[in-house]
């Protein structure tokens, strides 16, 4: 289905818990979260029903299962397993976990991960998250992902000024040494939030500082894609400087059944209450096609929590 401004809305972003193994700085704050009252959090089964209908709706052509930390919510490989005969069923983690579930999401029909890594450096990655995370155990996950064959995995950093700038240029050729594509992302101001924002051109220019200059190549969704003189590509979304509304096709389900058309908020359909109340399939799939709609041309992405939403 399109949208009012031509854009097909065919991925789905489904937040299966609002709780997080990691505390990184970005995301939340120290103390950590308020979590979402139990009842409140949709069952599986009800997760289910909701992405059944929601491709119903729009034919899905992506489903991604996030959270707060997907792997952290019990069943979520069943979840898995009913869902991605449904469109390709991808996931965001942290990695922690990962070495446990790969083979076990691969199994379910999982096509591949995104794994976060703000840093090659042990301090600095238990700096950003708050906890006893190494590079060495996520490179584990890694090679668990890409034994289990969830690949090509995607490595996710999230630029912090300050932080981890100075080694942006070392992660693209530490990703280009072990096999995975590096992806850089601009820190958005979130709720919960305590970093600087790093403008993507900052990004490109310490780069091309060691690698020479860089040269857009592709654009892959959100993401546009750079190669170094060598030949090297890696990732930049840049959703302050560049802005990704114009090639959005998301809409967002968080884990209270709340639907978003934006991160930014601002539209939102209660599929959680229409589900529970009773309301009938077609009725539900005549409201999400109605959302879709309504889903603005772009939002100012600030002031919203990202481990409500899924990112």
């Amino acid at each position: 289905m399109k949208d009012r401004y031509g854009r097909v809305i065919d991925y789905l972003r489904v937040s299966v818990t609002d709780r997080c193994n990691l505390r990184c700085i970005y995301c939340m704050p120290e103390e950590g979260i308020p979590y979402i009252e139990h009842s409140a959090i949709l069952r599986l089964e009800e997760i289910q029903k909701l992405v059944e209908l929601i491709h119903q709706a729009l034919n899905l052509r992506k489903i991604r299962v996030t959270g707060g930390e997907p792997l952290v919510r019990r069943g979520v490989v069943s979840l898995v397993k009913a869902i991605s005969p449904l469109a390709e069923t991808v996931m965001t983690t942290n990695g922690v976990l990962l070495s446990e579930f790969a083979s076990d999401l691969r199994a379910a029909g999982l096509s591949r991960v995104n794994i976060s890594l703000d840093s090659l450096k042990d301090d600095v990655i238990r700096k950003v998250t708050r906890r006893d995370v190494t590079l060495s155990s996520i490179e584990r996950a890694i090679e668990s992902a890409m034994r289990s064959g969830l690949t090509p995995v995607k490595v996710n950093c999230v630029v912090l000024k300050g932080v981890n700038t100075g080694e942006l240029a070392d992660m693209v050729g530490w990703a280009e040494d072990i096999g995975v594509t590096m992806r850089f992302i601009e820190h958005m101001p979130m709720t919960g939030s305590a970093c600087s924002y790093v403008p993507g051109n900052d990004i490109l220019k310490e780069i091309s500082v060691d690698f020479g200059e860089v040269r857009k190549t592709a654009t892959v969704g959100t993401a546009d894609i750079y190669t170094t003189p060598s030949g090297i590509e890696f990732g930049l979304i840049a959703p302050v400087a560049g802005g990704m509304c114009a090639s959005c096709t998301r809409l967002r389900l968080t884990a209270e059944g709340e639907l978003l058309p934006c991160l930014a908020g601002g539209v939102s359909l209660d599929l959680r209450d229409m589900l529970r109340s009773g309301a009938e399939d077609l009725e539900m799939v005549k409201a999400v096609h109605e959302l879709v709609a309504r889903k603005p041309h772009h939002g100012a992405c600030g002031g919203v929590s990202m481990w409500r939403i899924g990112g």
